[in-house]
C-alpha cells in the first residue's frame, strides 16, 4: 500500500512538472519568435509554467 501511494505521488509530481516544463518551453519559442506565437499569449503561458514548476517544487516536494 505504502509503495503505491508513493508511485502515485511521484507519478503525479512528474507529470504536473512536464506540463509546466511543456509550457515554458513553448512560451520561451514564441517569445523568441521561433514559432509563430503571439506575445499575448505566451507571456501568460510562460508565467502559468513557471507557477506549475514552483508548485511542485515548493508544495509537493520536488518532482521525484
Amino acid at each position: 500500500m505504502f509503495e503505491t501511494e508513493r508511485v502515485l505521488r511521484v507519478g503525479r509530481n512528474l507529470a504536473i512538472y512536464a506540463v509546466g516544463v511543456g509550457l515554458l518551453v513553448v512560451a520561451a519559442l514564441g517569445l523568441a519568435d521561433a514559432i509563430e506565437l503571439s506575445t499575448a499569449v505566451a507571456a501568460p503561458l510562460f508565467v502559468a509554467g513557471l507557477l506549475l514548476v514552483l508548485i511542485v517544487h515548493e508544495y509537493f516536494g520536488g518532482p521525484v
